[in-house]
């Protein structure tokens, strides 16, 4: 299932059994979900023949266990002491590169994936990335759409580059986070270790961001400012964090985060008296919606089954 999902071929219910399996037990599960996608890439490089029409998909079958890095090595040394074999291998590299995976994290859950080159995504809940399953060429690129923190392994001949929908963020080796949601024309980089260039679709606009600063993408323009906060990132140790955010703000990081319909009956939004507010995700929405309860007026019905939740 979990071949599948790295697939994105996993039905809905499939995915939910998925994040509940995560849920149970987050540091093991994460472990073995990392071994999985390893054995994942590993079988994508014993396959013998891809086939050209599979269109985003792979023809897959797990051919042995050993880890990517190590089959690599003994690949690649055989062939290249065949001498003429290496261009087949060179081939087979390029053509295995220009097949992507998708991923996308559960609702509610976040996910951490381990990429070819020893970079590893935070996922945040319902964000998808799209990547290679080898950095074959002169640049390691992949697209995200949602939310993602990025610990880039270091390449200084190859810079790594994050392609959202508005605009492309370049690195060679640090820690950033990155949200690109094209439905809410919300775009910003937030910049933790190294260094990174965030360069504008729209117009020529390019920024060097410094440790501790954020851009943001403001009526088509980049605006670079200090980054003072640090609580909306703590999404990546299972915390959610409303500080500052007014009612309206945190039901919209509700609805995006649980994939929830909320729906507000009444005229006026509820005033909320906490400064700083941080709870645990896997608490669930109904938890949130309670402690939110101590601070302000206002009662709720929440139906399971039809995943809808009504304010009055």
């Amino acid at each position: 299932m979990l071949f599948k999902f790295f697939l994105s071929e996993t039905t809905n219910d499939e995915t939910d059994r998925i994040a509940a399996w995560l849920d149970e037990n987050p540091e093991e599960h994460q472990k073995r979900m990392d071994r999985a996608h390893e054995l994942f890439i590993s079988s994508i490089m014993s396959e013998p023949d891809i086939v050209p029409e599979a269109d985003t998909r792979l023809w897959y079958r797990l051919t042995h266990s050993r880890p990517v890095r190590q089959a690599m090595g003994i690949a690649a040394a055989v062939l290249v002491a065949f001498g003429g074999s290496y261009l087949f291998y060179e081939a087979r590299m390029e053509r295995i590169s220009d097949i992507p995976t998708s991923i996308e994290a559960p609702a509610g859950q976040h996910i951490r994936i381990a990429l070819s080159d020893g970079t590893t995504v935070e996922l945040n809940s319902k964000s998808r990335i799209t990547y290679p399953a080898l950095f074959a060429g002169a640049e390691r690129r992949v697209r995200l759409e949602g939310e993602a923190m990025f610990d880039v392994y270091h390449d200084a001949s190859r810079p790594f580059i994050v392609e959202t929908y508005a605009c492309d963020v370049e690195v060679r080796g640090t820690r950033f986070n990155v949200i690109a949601e094209e439905d809410m024309q919300e775009f910003s980089t937030a910049l933790f270790e190294g260094s990174v260039a965030v360069s504008n679709k729209v117009n020529d606009e390019r920024i060097l961001m410094e440790p501790n600063t954020i851009v943001h993408l403001k009526n088509g323009h980049l605006h670079l400012s200090d980054l003072e906060n640090h609580d909306n990132y703590l999404w990546t140790d299972g915390i959610i964090s409303f500080g500052g955010d007014d009612f309206g703000q945190i039901i919209d990081k509700l609805r995006r985060y649980y994939d929830v319909n909320i729906e507000i009956q009444r005229e006026t939004l509820p005033e909320i008296r906490y400064k700083r507010l941080k709870v645990r995700t896997s608490e669930g929405v109904d938890h949130i919606l309670r402690i939110l309860q101590r601070s302000s007026d206002f009662t709720y019905e929440y139906n399971d089954l039809e995943n809808k939740i009504i304010i009055r």
